[in-house]
């Protein structure tokens, strides 16, 4: 009986050739097949080389394709455009729209009046976990003011989030020169609580280098910034500033006396 086998049946046996019979045995054959490879494993996207589209996986392209759209969205709009930009995700009902004049005003008195807006807390309905801040509108970010030295001592810091140790600074001057605005967005943004309701509060602030902007169909309310408490100056540091104003009108005496008598001299000898 023959039972049926999965071997395949052995390769005939060939006789072994050399010289010239086995170099046109060899050309009959035709070229020899490609050695079997191990496939080949997929490299990290980090370690791909560069080279035409082609030959970057999609993920790659359409990774570089999101980075070069977000980073060039705002390039091409027009001023207009982009104070009217992400309104459609604001529920503009029941809010007021408030106008702050930044002429002439401190930077931090009114990045602390701006935030307080922001969050609502100017109303009896506030509530921590609800968003309830009403919109903001800053006109005239370029005539802002610092207190002391700090606009050429205060600096901005950042990282490019690329290489490492790649610090990067810049001066509040070259800052206003560059986008007056951003100083003001960055003052208020930092006195907010880093939170969920972060992002819609950034949405209702609108701020403007000049006095133009195009919400003029809006029911527009200017805001009053409160007076400046000054503090009653303490029995010591009265005392001190008279000493202080003795001290001075006493030097302008001695100086005044000190010319007189010099142009007196001057008198006699001539």
């Amino acid at each position: 009986v023959a039972f049926a086998s999965s071997r395949s049946p052995p390769a005939p046996l060939v006789r072994p050739q050399f010289g010239t019979a086995a170099a046109k045995s060899t050309s009959e054959l035709g070229p020899s097949p490609a050695p079997a490879t191990r496939p080949s494993l997929p490299l990290p996207l980090l370690l791909l080389p560069e080279g035409p589209a082609g030959c970057l996986p999609s993920l790659v392209l359409r990774t570089r394709r999101r980075a070069r759209i977000r980073c060039t969205a705002g390039l091409h709009r027009k001023p207009e455009e982009k104070a009217l930009a992400g309104l459609r995700r604001i529920d503009l009902e029941g809010l007021r729209w408030r106008v702050f004049d930044a002429k002439g005003q401190v930077l931090g008195r009114l990045a602390s009046q701006i935030a307080v807006v922001l969050q609502g807390k100017d109303k009896p309905t506030y509530a921590p976990h609800v968003e309830a801040g009403d919109m903001c509108i800053v006109l005239n970010a370029k005539d802002i003011c610092v207190t002391g030295r700090k606009m050429t001592d205060k600096i901005y810091y950042w990282h490019t989030g690329r290489y490492i140790g790649h610090l990067k600074e810049r001066k509040l001057k070259d800052q206003m020169a560059k986008d007056p605005t951003e100083v003001i967005r960055k003052a208020v943004m930092r006195m907010l609580p880093r939170n969920k309701l972060r992002d819609d509060r950034d949405r209702k602030l609108r701020i403007f280098a000049e006095g133009e902007h195009p919400f003029h169909d809006r029911p527009l309310e200017p805001f009053i910034m409160p007076p400046r408490q000054v503090r009653e100056m303490r029995p010591r540091a009265r005392r001190a500033m008279i000493r202080a104003q003795k001290k001075d009108q006493d030097r302008e005496a001695k100086k005044a006396e000190g010319e007189a008598a010099k142009n007196g001299k001057a008198a006699v000898a001539a």
